[in-house]
């Protein structure tokens, strides 16, 4: 029998000897590959975080103390020790365990999170509410892959003096380095002061140092000496500065280090930050020697690494070879990314344009911000982040660059469902940017549509967002679909004439479209007109009035319908008085999406193609 599957909750592993937590940490590490493999998910962080995770739940007391994770995709060990091992084996699949932590999930998950640098601020909440209480509770903010840079991470940093009394952040880094002799340092400093001989010693001191005159005066002396002393050897000072004891760095995979460490730490008076070193991918070579290829992942072939199935190239290589191809016609052409260089299809460029790519961090509202600094002084930009995470940005993309009209180019890649959940499905974003001035808004339909949609934006003087799904459009496998040289602004493409109704789709749901209105064909005896939109804002009013004259209308996206292209589509048929009706068809505004495989979130929803071609068949039957 394993030692995992004697483990329900973080107290049965307090009852380990230290060797048995060793063994403990291959077995999670066993457990994680295997799942990953299967499944997919984030691997190189979770394999990383196996001993941070253990240390955490032996030496902490859960859930009466609380964990909040920053980034949550490091948190599949602490899944499998907090009693979900046989949801685990179901990860990321429908009904099946979430890649993130969510609170309902277990009542170990005491915060929902997967966009990153949210877990000082809350966990600085969570002390705050703890403020008169007796609880001795400890809130730990969890805090990796870079998340530490993130502006609201920051934000969160500088109330910490004030708030924090009870707040323990565990910096995670999985990036740096240590030479071997600031490890030493580290190591002996941190023992000594960590150490009870040091911290009775040090209380002796002060108690001494009170008898003086000019006391108070004394202390701090001595404290401004012993925090300059480890600020001079150690990368702890800002922390310092802010108030926030620094301890650290720290190997992350020493077991007796981290317990030492973590218990020490909960009778400190005032906040702390400990700094602990991870290996990325510990434990797999492959993901070890591709640290960002493995960080996120689908199926693959545990003895060889490699995928066991290769998806044909999509919308994020063709905006990657897009962007080369028109650098090499404009010189001042220049990309921006917020930590995703790979996942946004910009290795390329970033390899061939040096001087002309930034990555601006996990710090979304900076890179928008930093744009429009690149914009305001010449330079064509593009600015490519996750459809979800540039949600994040809103009030820099209104106030940086739609006032001033700059043209940033906005790449949204990931719009639309995927696999990861509700934190991470592109679905809100044209809710407010619908709303902005200055902005205009495409979707392309397949992959030949991106580069003449990027070639157009370059031109127009004003900010653009072009919006794309994860994948490919399958557009490859129809010869009826109209070959794609030049986009007209403004304008939407016909794609296929029919007399009985029309649909409206945009973005990839355009070839959706097409294969809905085959089965019409087939099932209903149905002619069917399809509208490639291209153009949300602004939006082609007068095909769409013109429409509704003659035949019934259905717009159909992969948005909320409420707030995407539904709104827009209303608003431009409640102008006319249209004899025909419209329909819209989209992601519902109330609820949430779950995880899991997009078509099967598709079929619960009624939105694969059997169930839309279902609902438009019965509602022109209806009226028929």
């Amino acid at each position: 029998m394993k030692l995992l599957d004697k483990i329900n909750d973080p107290a049965d592993l307090k009852a380990l000897s230290g060797g048995e937590v060793g063994l403990l940490a291959g077995e999670l590490r066993e457990v994680i590959l295997q799942t990953v493999a299967r499944c997919g998910g984030h691997l190189g962080s979770n394999l990383g975080a196996v001993e941070l995770t253990l240390a955490l739940l032996r030496s902490f007391d859960l859930p009466r103390d609380r964990i909040v994770w920053d980034v949550g995709h490091q948190t599949y060990a602490c899944k499998l020790l907090t009693g979900r091992q046989k949801q685990f084996e179901n990860l990321r699949q429908f009904n099946g365990c979430c890649g993130f932590p969510v609170r309902g999930e277990s009542e170990f998950d005491c915060y929902s999170a997967g966009h990153a640098g949210v877990a000082i601020s809350a966990a600085l909440g969570m002390c705050s509410a703890m403020t008169g209480s007796d609880a001795p509770n400890k809130v730990i903010a969890v805090v990796g892959d870079g998340a530490i840079g993130s502006g609201v991470a920051l934000e969160g940093l500088n109330q910490v003096r004030e708030r924090g009394k009870n707040l323990i952040i565990v910096l995670n880094d999985n990036k740096m380095a240590i030479s071997p002799n600031v490890g030493a340092i580290s190591r002996c400093l941190n023992r000594v002061m960590l150490s009870y001989r040091y911290r009775s010693i040090k209380n002796c001191a002060k108690a001494l140092i009170r008898l003086l005159p000019k006391s108070n005066k004394i202390y701090h002396a001595v404290s401004r000496l012993e925090d300059g002393a480890k600020n001079l050897l150690l990368p702890g000072g800002p922390f310092q500065e802010l108030g926030i004891r620094y301890i650290g760095p720290i190997n992350g995979h020493d077991l007796q280090a981290l317990e030492r460490t973590f218990k020490a730490v909960q009778r400190d008076d005032r906040p702390v930050i400990i700094h602990v070193v991870t290996e990325k991918g510990r434990g797999y070579a492959p993901a070890l020697a591709a640290p960002e290829r493995f960080h996120g992942v689908g199926k693959f072939d545990l003895a060889t690494g490699k995928p066991l199935t290769v998806s044909p190239p999509g919308f994020s290589a063709a905006f990657g070879n897009a962007v080369c191809n028109l650098a090499a016609e404009e010189s001042s052409l220049t990309a921006v990314v917020a930590a995703m260089t790979g996942g946004v299809g910009l290795e390329k460029f970033a390899q061939k344009y040096p001087d002309r790519f930034y990555d601006a961090g996990m710090a979304e509202s900076h890179a928008v911000s930093f744009s429009s600094g690149l914009a305001a002084s010449g330079r064509k930009v593009i600015c490519a982040i996750y459809a979800t995470f540039m949600q994040r940005s809103l009030d820099n993309i209104f106030h940086d660059v739609c006032l001033m009209r700059l043209p940033v180019i906005f790449a949204l890649d990931r719009a639309g469902l995927v696999e990861d959940g509700p934190t991470h499905h592109g679905i809100y974003d044209l809710g407010f940017l619908l709303g902005l001035p200055n902005l205009c808004i495409m979707q392309p339909a397949c992959e030949a549509e991106v580069e003449p949609m990027l070639k157009l934006a370059l031109q127009l003087d004003q900010p653009s967002a072009i919006r794309y799904p994860r994948g490919s459009s399958n557009a490859a496998k129809r010869s009826d679909i109209p070959a794609c040289t030049e986009i007209s602004y403004g304008k939407s493409a016909l794609w296929r004439d029919g007399k009985d109704l029309a649909i409206y789709a945009s973005g990839a749901e355009a070839v959706r479209a097409m294969e809905i209105a085959d089965i019409l064909a087939r099932k209903n005896q149905l002619d069917v007109k399809v509208v490639n939109v291209r153009f949300l804002k602004p939006f082609d009013r007068s095909a769409l009035q013109n429409d509704l004259q003659n035949m019934d209308v259905f717009t159909l996206e992969d948005h909320v319908a409420a707030t995407g292209l539904g709104a827009v589509a209303a608003q431009a048929a409640a102008e006319i008085a249209a004899p025909k009706r419209l329909y819209t068809l989209g992601l519902p505004a109330d609820g949430v999406v779950g995880f899991g495989a997009v078509n099967l979130l598709r079929q619960t929803l009624a939105l694969d193609n059997d169930g839309i071609a279902g609902t438009i068949a019965a509602a022109v039957g209806s009226h028929r």
